[in-house]
Formats: C-alpha cells, structure tokens, sequence
C-alpha cells in the first residue's frame, strides 16, 4: 500500500512528515503484520542423520539423544521435537537390535508415554514413536490452536522405507 503525496502531511500535535516517511511507516505496518500473522504451523519434512525415517514436524525442532532401558538392556534413543500451537510434537528413534524385542519395546514405550495422542511404527530392528502433548481445541482451528488437523498430519507424514 503506497500513499502518494506531493505535499507534507500534518499530523496530532503539529508534527509533520514528508510523502518519503508515510511510506516507510506503512511498509513497516505492512512487514509487521505479516510477521504478526505467520502461521502457527510452518510444516516441513525432518529427518535423522543416521536413520531412515523421515516426519512432517509443525515447526523447527530441536534434536537430541538419551539413554533409556528398554527390552531388556540400556539404548540410545535419538528424538526430535518442537511446541506450538499449545503442543508438543516429538519423534523418537531407538534400535533394539533385534527384531524380536520390537514388540516388547513398544510395550514398554507406551507404559512410559505420558502423550495424548502417540503411534508406534517399526522398521527392522527401529521402534518409532511419534507422539503429540497437547489436546485439540474444541472450538476450532483459530490461529495457533492445535487441531484434529494437524494430529492427523503430524500422523500421516512419518515416513519409514518400505523394507528393513
């Protein structure tokens, strides 16, 4: 939105501003608008470095690796994980070594959440658990409010090779 004047414009209390300085007021107005209106969910794919499985996260994650017992013996669990939208998403990682304590590994995996909405996958040895804090907005999808939407996204987007 350009205002084009030729002359200065007076403004409360006697200040004036030349056609040059209403400019760059509203392109200000404008850029902080449009900051002001970015969406809560900025969607992108995200992935491990080490790891064939890819996600759709609502916004920038962190990374990090802890140490858990599951199935019987000490592992190294690699996540991802970021808030918005009043909720946490996070993925996590852990290889058990072998394919046959995947399901107990599940097991306990879902013993320990404390996520309001979680799904277990699997790829070989690899237990996946994507998981969501946070419950949806009754009221709809305003802006920053977690949705069933963005639950079922979240969900749909991980991705794991077809064959360990």
């Amino acid at each position: 939105m350009t205002i084009f004047l030729k002359t200065r414009v007076s403004y409360l209390s006697g200040v004036q501003c030349a056609p040059s300085a209403i400019k760059f007021i509203s392109a200000a107005a404008l850029l902080s608008l449009f900051f002001a209106c970015t969406p809560a969910f900025n969607w992108r794919e995200v992935g491990f470095e080490d790891q064939p499985v890819t996600a759709l996260l609502p916004c920038k994650p962190d990374r990090g690796t802890r140490t858990v017992s599951l199935a019987g013996g000490s592992r190294t669990m690699t996540m991802l994980g970021c808030e918005t939208g009043g909720a946490t998403f996070t993925l996590a990682v852990v290889d058990v070594g072998d394919v046959q304590k995947v399901a107990s590994a599940k097991a306990e995996l879902k013993a320990m959440g404390k996520a309001t909405h979680s799904l277990y996958a699997q790829h070989g040895s690899l237990v996946v658990q994507a998981a969501v804090y946070g419950e949806p907005r009754a009221d709809g999808d305003g802006p920053g409010a977690l949705s069933t939407q963005a639950i079922e996204t979240f969900f749909g987007g991980l991705k794991l090779p077809s064959k360990p």
